[in-house]
């Protein structure tokens, strides 16, 4: 997701630096605005003194896009911990030294998830650490708002997916998962009974909104959902992306993981009032481009 936000914001002509300790990303991915860009390769939970050489650049906005896998978040809470609130302490540390404003993305699974669809007016229910350690991190955002006026965005993603993810041991995004295993003749894994829903968004309608709230004012202090409202059954992905490829194989069947959730779908019409957005992207469009990508076509 980063890369695709530098790709918009250098086509913007903004000036841009990236902190990324490329835990779960390439330099490849940035190959197009590299040398546009200013990255330092460092780790978000270290000190933002370390970050840069003495004077530190100011900046107008910080994105804070780090994250640890909610799906590691049980057999990893220290360093769900340090990645999601000590992360977040040191982009704010940063911000109040700039006067900037924080983007903060954060997770659409704290709300309640047991009716739908769901909007910022449901309440929150966190499920995981990975849950609980991005509601503390906005918490943070606000404590610092009312008491040095920082100024910050929230925004609660849906299921984010698009051309440029990979698959690790520890990060396993379902979309390109299916693709990379299907395109290899490999079974795929089909958590739960597979009917359970995710609100899919593609990565380049995310980043649109991300861009939109750089200057917007009516966006300041506001916490707001970014999904398609639109319910996919981890069963229907799989035959989408099947059928786009080609390729028949049985999924493997695997117990339900820890915090999952049944059903998401979600209501985006206060990001839409506020920043005149919506989501564009078909998903049958999106996995193909997925598709294209991991194929190299």
């Amino acid at each position: 997701m980063g890369s695709h936000l530098v790709d918009a914001l250098v086509e913007r002509r903004h000036d841009v630096t990236v902190v990324d300790d490329l835990s779960n990303g390439t330099l490849d991915n940035l190959s197009g605005a590299i040398d546009r860009i200013r990255f330092v390769q460092r780790d978000i939970t270290v000190s933002p003194a370390t970050w840069f050489p003495d004077p530190a650049p100011e900046f107008d906005v910080i994105y804070n896009l780090a994250c640890w896998p909610r799906s590691r978040s049980f057999t990893n809470p220290k360093r769900d911990v340090e990645v999601n609130v000590i992360g977040m302490v040191h982009a704010i540390q940063l911000a109040l030294a700039s006067d900037a404003r924080v983007i903060f993305s954060s997770n659409s699974g704290i709300y309640d998830t047991s009716s739908i669809p769901i909007s910022e007016a449901t309440g929150d229910d966190p499920k995981t650490p990975y849950d609980l350690d991005k509601l503390t991190a906005e918490e943070f955002l606000k404590i610092y708002g009312r008491s040095f006026d920082l100024d910050y965005v929230i925004f609660r993603f849906a299921t984010v997916y698009g051309p440029r993810q990979r698959t690790t041991d520890e990060w396993k995004p379902v979309v390109v998962e299916f693709v990379e295993k299907l395109r290899n003749g490999l079974a795929p894994t089909i958590y739960w009974d597979g009917d359970q829903t995710r609100d899919l968004i593609f990565v380049k309608d995310l980043v649109a909104a991300l861009v939109l709230a750089m200057d917007n004012d009516a966006a300041r202090h506001e916490t707001m959902i970014l999904g398609t409202g639109v319910e996919t059954s981890m069963n229907a992905l799989y035959a989408s992306v099947s059928e786009q490829l080609g390729v028949s194989v049985e999924p493997q069947r695997k117990p339900m993981v820890l915090g999952d959730i049944a059903r998401m779908r979600y209501d985006c019409a206060k990001a839409e009032a506020i920043l005149g957005w919506r989501a564009t992207t078909p998903l049958d469009a999106g996995v193909a481009e997925v598709i294209d990508f991991t194929t190299g076509d």
